[in-house]
């Protein structure tokens, strides 16, 4: 089938021309018309989706577009944008553009000190449709609005996100109109943060964090730099492209038609691993676990059945279906492999490549299940012998149960492209993401800049978030299983 007889193809899918427009109610002329324009109107997709399920007929293929700036929707979805006060309220501004950028009904509400930044009418201007403002507005009440907008988004996006309407959430205050609808919605709620450095370390700030994370609420962390205050830290909005991504991810699973992620089963390995040579002392590495987290948590988003296996971190978990904690390579290995079978198993984790072995040259035993002490004797000299772990991504890509997509991760400190392309070729892995941890600007970090690799292409995205690379790899992985 070619792109100029898609639309064709579709309505004689669907029984032809005459059958599509007395189930459509509309004329024949119209339906011959979408065959000659090859194109279909966006209002008549929810009903030819109907018609196509009372046929038992997908015709997702039909309805898939290639233009990145339009999402085809499977029903009306809403969102509510909340601007909230900050000198970060002039960025919601970009939001709202890239949110009219697609089929999304935007509604927005903005909190008396975000007019203070910006106004009610150039929001209402970017957006085409009225911005609410005021709890005890006459013409708005009448109809009970705040339940209304309380009721109608699927996501709400609070952006920026102060301090104020965390603490406000956090103990369920409800004194304006953003914080009423908030505490009478059922909709999924993420924040996008922005406060001075100081504020958002405040103790009764981080407490609200973990309250509302610990009830479900989602975050756009906020992200390091200069502020507009003068002072510098962790406190700045996130990109608008990022909060956008986000966004999208949190919509995809119920919108977007060509969807291949709803309901696949995905296992990630992410973090350190731990290997001890004592009681008190082991090997490891820098690994802080925050691209894979990224890439489990955008990926469950998105509808994926995820188990995410994790070493040792000290960052907050994803919501996904399953977390297996382990310590060792060997524990990280069996548990992968009880896991499957699988869809798509993803190798974030940092392995440890080896065990250390105590060993004395005079042969006497170490007995590393106690804390080995500094040796007496000058003629004892303690070295350490080391045992290969296994390798993971190698076994996974190899065994009989091997998943339908494996995607390991290349840590690198020279010649990151072929080194890569060889572990790629030797472990008989699908897709490789590589990246440079010679200067370790990595580990720990919230950004990265990678390679991804197959056996035939090599793509390189510029340094941007993690999260940013998780919802790119999630788009990558879809389009694979397509």
């Amino acid at each position: 089938m070619t792109l100029d007889d898609k639309i064709s193809n579709l309505i004689s899918l669907l029984g032809g021309t005459g059958q599509v427009a007395h189930h459509l109610k509309i004329k024949s002329s119209a339906i011959s018309n979408w065959k000659k324009l090859n194109k279909i109107p966006k209002n008549k997709y929810n009903s030819l989706i109907e018609l196509s399920n009372n046929l038992n007929i997908d015709i997702n293929s039909f309805l898939n577009t290639n233009n990145s700036n339009t999402m085809n929707l499977k029903k009306n979805i809403n969102v509510l944008l909340i601007i909230c006060g900050g000198i970060a309220a002039y960025k919601s501004l970009e939001i709202i553009r890239l949110i009219k950028k697609t089929d999304i009904d935007l509604d927005i509400v903005m909190t008396k000190s975000a007019q203070e930044f910006i106004t009610p009418l150039l929001v209402t201007s970017l957006n085409g449709k009225k911005c609410y403002v005021d709890l005890f507005s006459v013409e708005d009440e009448s109809k009970m609005n705040h339940i209304h907008l309380a009721r109608k988004p699927d996501v709400i996006l609070i952006s920026p996100a102060t301090a104020n309407i965390m603490a406000k959430l956090a103990c369920g205050i409800a004194d304006d109109l953003a914080s009423t609808l908030l505490l009478a919605t059922d909709s999924k709620i993420i924040l996008a943060p922005s406060m001075n450095p100081i504020m958002w370390n405040n103790l009764a700030t981080q407490a609200n964090y973990k309250t509302l994370v610990s009830r479900g609420l989602h975050f756009v962390e906020p992200e390091k730099g200069d502020m507009a205050c003068g002072e510098s830290g962790t406190g700045r909005l996130a990109e608008p492209k990022l909060i956008f991504n986000t966004l999208l991810s949190h919509l995809k699973k119920n919108i977007v038609l060509n969807n291949n992620l709803d309901g696949v089963s995905v296992i990630v390995t992410a973090g350190p691993t731990i290997e001890d040579i004592d009681p008190v002392r082991f090997v490891s590495n820098k690994s802080s676990g925050k691209q894979g987290f990224s890439i489990a948590s955008e990926l469950a988003d998105r509808g994926a059945l995820v188990t995410l296996i994790t070493g040792p971190v000290s960052i907050p978990f994803p919501k996904v279906n399953k977390i297996i904690h382990v310590k060792s390579a060997q524990e990280m290995f069996d548990n992968t492999f009880s896991e499957l079978p699988a869809t798509i198993i993803i190798c974030a984790a940092a392995v440890a490549d080896w065990k250390l072995i105590p060993e004395l040259n005079n042969s006497t035993i170490v007995d590393n299940y106690n804390k080995i002490k500094k040796l007496k004797s000058n003629n004892s000299i303690l070295t350490f012998k080391t045992i290969e772990n296994p390798d993971i991504l190698a076994s996974v890509a190899q065994t009989k149960e091997r998943p339908k997509l494996v995607i390991g991760f290349s840590a690198e400190t020279e010649n990151i492209i072929n080194n890569a392309k060889q572990k790629l070729i030797s472990k008989k892995i699908d897709l490789i993401i590589a990246n440079d941890v010679s200067e370790n600007k990595v580990f720990g970090s919230d950004y990265n800049k990678v390679f991804l690799i197959d056996k035939d292409n090599c793509e390189e995205w510029d340094s941007q978030d993690k999260k940013n690379i998780a919802f790119k790899l999630a788009d990558k992985i879809n389009n694979l299983l397509s």
